[in-house]
């Protein structure tokens, strides 16, 4: 009987030590990994937006009757150069390549967030 009972002690004691052994072995999947091939992505400072409309037009200043200079589309990330509140259309958003209306972009506080929606928005 005595025998049983450090047989079952020594049973329990050899799992629960593999268990916690095995439980802290690291994995190398788990691993995180920082991409850190855009430098602003995490800045504070830095906004990223992601185009909403099919095709969007860059307007040379903030109003819809300026010339168009150049396009962008649907599910692409621009970083934010510069905002600004105009009273008859609303917000627009200054990229490189001109500017934007707020309808026609979602801004995000840093890249990632901004990659995590356009990957939705292009399925």
């Amino acid at each position: 009987m005595i025998m049983k009972k450090i047989f079952l002690c020594c049973t329990v004691f050899f799992i629960a030590a593999a268990c916690m052994l095995t439980g802290c072995a690291g994995k190398k999947g788990d691993e995180i990994r920082l991409d850190n091939s855009e430098p602003l992505a995490l800045a504070p400072d830095v906004s990223w937006a992601v185009v909403l409309d099919p095709y969007a037009g860059y307007r040379k200043v903030t109003s819809w009757n300026s010339d168009v200079t150049s396009y962008c589309r649907k599910g692409d990330i621009l970083q934010v150069l510069g905002e600004t509140a105009v009273k008859a259309s609303g917000n627009w958003y200054e990229f490189k390549d001109g500017w934007l209306p707020e309808s026609a972009v979602t801004v995000y506080n840093n890249r990632f967030k901004a990659e995590a929606a356009a990957s939705k928005l292009k399925d």
